[in-house]
């Protein structure tokens, strides 16, 4: 039960201002007037109402009052509380809500935009030069993305050139491999013979007064500075060699053919001669990144690929033959530096002490133990490749013939 202000106070008085059985007389009209007496009972229940209804009216009173609020009221305090949910998500969300100059250049309309630059000329200069700004770095962005474009595809395109071409190159090489006829038919195989019946014998045909084996006489036939063809068993070298004594790099950058090729042919130094032979027939050729031509060398560096790859078959079109490795070492072409030992001049031996020095030298450059070596008499080949170690760096192969 709740009450007003005013039946409060009115309680209140009149509580202050009774006592029940106070024995206060009444007056002789009211006891006339009255028709019944109120027994005691009936004084004390109305005594304890009495006293109940002013209790609450104290309570009430000590209450804070509920005052209903007005409309205004309500608006104010909805308002107040956006207010503070919007600071909440700003300190919550600085990302989101905290926009930069350009952020809220956008967020204006284009009208909002004129009317601010019709009051301050200052604004529409400003906004000039910041577009102009903007246009200048937009411009600069394009550029360099079309820049970075056309390089991806340049260098695509480079690459698919490249490797398109050491394709053609090995197919070629694979169809001048076809034109090698097959000399297991020129085994001995007469039962009186005292020579090894697996054994093959060369025939040899004359090619404008050249003597060459019958094997070799449709890549002879087909291109006169063609001298043999090396092959190293389980690598990818498996080439036609060429020599151009009054021309050493002719093939360097031409196939069989004589046609351009960045793959090149492999090709014997100009000083050596693989027919008689020289002492040390030197053969050049390219290291392509595609893992083609003489790429297969380096792996020379590990003894272990040393000790599965050991022979070397170069057969000219005077004879066969067989090599095995003694040699495998890096090293580079510098004609000013006078302690790099210069493999590639030596040809033919004045001398034994000579021979033996090129052996001593090129055997102290591997960096593994070779027990195989080669005395004086022995012919040697050497391989000659790229190496990317240093500038001007090489890779280099000797071996000698059994």
């Amino acid at each position: 039960m709740s009450f007003n202000q005013d039946e409060i106070d009115e309680l209140l008085a009149k509580y202050s201002s009774y006592q029940p059985n106070s024995g206060e007389k009444k007056s002789s009209d009211e006891k006339k007037s009255s028709n019944e007496k109120k027994s005691s009972d009936d004084i004390k229940a109305e005594d304890k109402k009495f006293e109940e209804k002013v209790s609450e009216a104290e309570a009430s009173k000590n209450a804070e009052p509920v005052k209903e609020k007005s409309s205004k009221e309500k608006i104010i305090e909805r308002q107040a509380q956006k207010e503070k949910l919007s600071l909440s998500g700003k300190s919550s969300g600085d990302k989101k809500n905290d926009k930069s100059k350009d952020d809220v250049d956008r967020v204006l309309s284009r009208a909002e935009i004129i009317k601010q630059q019709k009051k301050d000329p200052d604004i529409k200069k400003k906004a000039a030069a910041k577009l102009k700004k903007k246009k200048r770095a937009n411009a600069i962005l394009n550029a360099l993305l079309v820049f970075f474009i056309l390089v991806f595809l340049g260098s695509g395109a480079y690459l698919g050139i490249y490797f398109y071409k050491i394709h053609k190159a090995q197919s070629g090489f694979d169809d001048l491999k076809s034109l090698i006829r097959d000399s297991s038919k020129d085994k001995v195989d007469d039962g009186e013979s005292t020579v090894d019946p697996d054994m093959v014998v060369p025939k040899y045909v004359n090619i404008d007064g050249v003597s060459v084996q019958e094997k070799f006489a449709d890549l002879y036939t087909r291109n006169h500075e063609f001298v043999g063809w090396l092959t190293v068993d389980g690598t990818n070298i498996d080439y036609p060699v060429m020599h151009t004594p009054d021309d050493e790099e002719k093939y360097l950058r031409r196939d069989f053919d004589g046609n351009s090729s960045s793959s090149g042919t492999l090709f014997v130094a100009a000083a050596s001669d693989p027919i008689a032979p020289s002492d040390n027939v030197i053969i050049y050729g390219h290291n392509m990144k595609a893992g083609t031509m003489f790429h297969s060398l380096l792996n020379f560096e590990k003894k272990e690929y040393y000790e599965e790859h050991k022979l070397i078959e170069f057969d000219t079109i005077e004879e066969d033959a067989q090599y095995e490795v003694i040699a495998a070492f890096r090293t580079k072409i510098d004609e000013s530096d006078p302690s790099l030992y210069k493999y590639y001049e030596f040809h033919n031996a004045s001398s034994e002490e000579e021979f033996n020095e090129y052996v001593s030298k090129v055997k102290s450059m591997t960096p593994y133990e070779i027990e195989a070596t080669a005395k004086y008499g022995d012919k040697l080949i050497t391989l000659s490749t790229c190496a990317y170690h240093a500038e001007e760096g090489r890779y280099v192969i000797v071996a000698k013939k059994l």
